[in-house]
């Protein structure tokens, strides 16, 4: 398990308006408690993420620094829409964190937070290096 991830990349911006309590007062939400497991058997890694509050591309980062190479296989959210404001992050956001995701040879399973129209641009960037992971589904290896 792994937290409190560096920013060296843009955080997503549908983190805006989320909140923390500190000191008695409301500030936007550092996401340092948010945590990332990573999983090794039969020599593939896989990282399992939350909503990638931090951002995917930093959590891939850390990942990298810790381990000295980028995971097999990649199960989460990419935070790249905002169910409160219905918004995504713009297009060639997008785009730049689906060249990033495709260039680490890993396989994405992404969910939820990631969003419908976010998830489609990065499918016809990406191809079959990602796949939509609903709720109740299974990934089983053969």
């Amino acid at each position: 398990m792994f937290s409190n991830i560096k920013q060296k990349k843009a955080l997503p911006g549908s983190n805006s308006g989320l909140l923390m309590e500190q000191n008695g007062q409301r500030v936007e939400d550092s996401f340092a408690h948010e945590q990332n497991l990573i999983l090794e058997e039969d020599g593939k890694t896989f990282l399992v993420t939350g909503c990638a509050h931090k951002g995917i591309v930093n959590i891939l980062e850390h990942f990298r620094e810790l381990k000295g190479h980028m995971p097999d296989y990649v199960i989460g959210g990419f935070h790249l829409f905002s169910p409160s404001s219905g918004s995504s992050e713009d297009p060639g956001t997008i785009d730049a964190i689906g060249r990033y995701l495709l260039a680490t040879n890993a396989k994405y399973y992404t969910c939820h937070c990631t969003g419908i129209e976010p998830y489609n641009r990065l499918k016809a960037l990406m191809g079959e290096s990602i796949d939509y992971l609903p709720a109740g589904s299974e990934i089983r290896a053969y």
